[in-house]
């Protein structure tokens, strides 16, 4: 799980705000839920139309385009791209994403915000963790991606709205064992080149991933 700062630059918010506080045409979320998600479902996302297209068009070339999001997520094809709104009251339950979405394979989830967190009260991203529940409430442009079999769910918005717009990457690394490795090696690779680089702690992260991969690998 990442959340990656400035995905959405402020100008990039502020038009797709324009768009949504337009002529957007808004319909209930619950219509691409499937099974329990759909009985937990209670908000409201665009409709099919050109400016939803034009905004999930967008939000996949930030996301391509993004160094830390390219690295950690490794997008091979987007799912689905969708804005959704929670107005005072609504709230979605504990689910899991759907494994496949448009015939697709769904590695990751994401989740931009629209809004900042004093546009809303409640409305927190909650993702059950092995030691807890972890909370998300992140500003204007900021996402958090998260593997799609992660049980989680938005609480109830008690003030103000909450727009974010969320979708699903199929990954060109499908196991996401070897997706973090990757991204801890590209990591590794961007701090050997930083002026200030820590000799020994670059060693022991290298140590660690050679033993995360012995362990992937070997059969004893």
């Amino acid at each position: 799980m990442l959340a990656v700062a400035g995905v959405l630059d402020a100008p990039t918010v502020s038009a797709i705000r324009e768009q949504l506080d337009g002529d957007a045409v808004i319909v209930d979320g619950g219509d691409t839920a499937h099974g329990m998600a759909r009985r937990a479902k209670r908000n409201e996302q665009l409709a099919p139309s050109r400016t939803a297209t034009g905004i999930a068009k967008l939000v996949e070339e930030r996301l391509r385009t993004h160094p830390v999001i390219a690295a950690y997520a490794r997008p091979s094809a987007f799912a689905r791209i969708q804005v959704n709104r929670y107005a005072e009251g609504m709230q979605y339950g504990w689910h899991v994403d759907d494994a496949h979405i448009g015939g697709m394979r769904t590695d990751l989830s994401f989740t931009c915000f629209l809004s900042g967190p004093d546009d809303y009260d409640g409305g927190e991203l909650v993702v059950a963790e092995s030691a807890g529940e972890r909370r998300i409430k992140l500003p204007a442009g900021d996402c958090f991606v998260y593997p799609a079999d992660t049980v989680h769910r938005v609480d109830t918005v008690t003030r103000g709205e909450r727009w974010a717009v969320v979708g699903w990457i199929r990954s060109q690394v499908r196991d996401g064992a070897q997706r973090e490795l990757l991204y801890e090696c590209d990591q590794l690779v961007a701090a050997m080149h930083a002026p200030d680089s820590d000799g020994d702690a670059l060693m022991l992260a290298l140590v660690r991933i050679r033993g995360s991969l012995q362990r992937m690998w070997s059969e004893d």
